[in-house]
């Protein structure tokens, strides 16, 4: 009966990035989607924020679209993605803001 618990247990723990919006690797990940954008605005301008997870335990950063926005001093919003790169539970968030 132990054993079926476990192996539920362990189950869940990998099904659950299946449920997230985006791609999902343990083992290693490299992806890039955009998060909003209206391409109203010419994106002359280019802002950034990051932020890094240590294995799932600590997360230490600010990744918003506000803060990218901020870095970039762009007022008019064009479009936002988001970068991803993990590697064994390390994990860091690049989101890139465009606009004026």
């Amino acid at each position: 009966m132990k054993k079926l618990f476990a192996t539920l247990a362990l189950l869940s723990v990998m099904a659950m990035p299946a449920v997230a919006s985006e791609p999902f690797g343990f083992v290693y990940q490299d992806t890039t989607h955009q998060l909003l954008g209206s391409g109203s605005v010419a994106p002359a301008k280019m802002g950034t924020a990051t932020c890094t997870s240590y294995f799932g335990i600590v997360a230490l950063g600010n990744c918003s679209v506000k803060q990218a926005m901020q870095n970039g001093r762009i007022n008019s919003l064009s479009h936002a993605d988001q970068a991803t790169k993990n590697i064994l539970g390390y994990k860091k968030v690049t989101t890139r803001a465009f606009g004026q």
